[in-house]
């Protein structure tokens, strides 16, 4: 089954039956992407939620000076959207391209709608999603305020040391809030 990482996302935090999973899953669209392509662009509407199977996408918000500030990456079983966009209908904070060749699993607004109101453990199970979404939101708010750029290196590296190997260090300077040359004086130390 090509939509088996998709499966396997959502009945870890719900039970479901693979019926139910075949009607949910009739509401998503497999795409494959390449790497660079942009999947939402800031200042413009997007209605779309992604599932990543496979491959590398990040979000960012364009600076005054024409630079990147990213804001999240995606990988491998984590979803990623510009909420704002997708809840209000307003237009996108944040950009969304991909660092890596992806598979992914879209879902659009409206059918992100009828999958949660004809199951509405779906409803939790993305609930459940947004909540850690906004608590990792809130720690790493309160990380780019009250700690030191070494320790936020710290942390990623111990939580999430692919990304270390996946992402351009410039991209990696940037999620940490210093200058790529920090980050590398930062490396030499660690």
């Amino acid at each position: 089954m090509h939509s088996a990482p998709l499966y396997q996302n959502i009945a870890a935090k719900i039970g479901l039956t693979a019926a139910e999973f075949e009607v949910i899953a009739a509401c998503f669209t497999l795409r494959t992407i390449s790497r660079k392509a942009l999947l939402a662009v800031e200042s413009e509407k997007n209605d779309k939620m992604f599932f990543v199977q496979q491959g590398l996408l990040f979000s960012f918000k364009t600076l005054d000076n024409g630079e990147r500030q990213v804001i999240q990456f995606a990988k491998e079983q984590y979803w990623i959207a510009d909420l704002c966009s997708f809840f209000s209908g307003s237009t996108a904070l944040f950009s969304i391209a991909a660092l890596e060749d992806c598979v992914l699993w879209e879902i659009t607004r409206q059918d992100f709608d009828r999958v949660c109101r004809q199951f509405p453990a779906m409803e939790t199970f993305f609930r459940l999603n947004f909540q850690q979404s906004y608590v990792n939101t809130l720690i790493r708010l309160s990380d780019a305020y009250s700690t030191d750029a070494e320790l936020r290196y710290g942390r990623l590296l111990e939580t999430q040391p692919d990304l270390l190997q996946r992402v351009p260090q410039y991209l990696i300077a940037s999620y940490l809030g210093i200058l790529p040359s920090s980050l590398s004086r930062i490396r030499s130390r660690v």
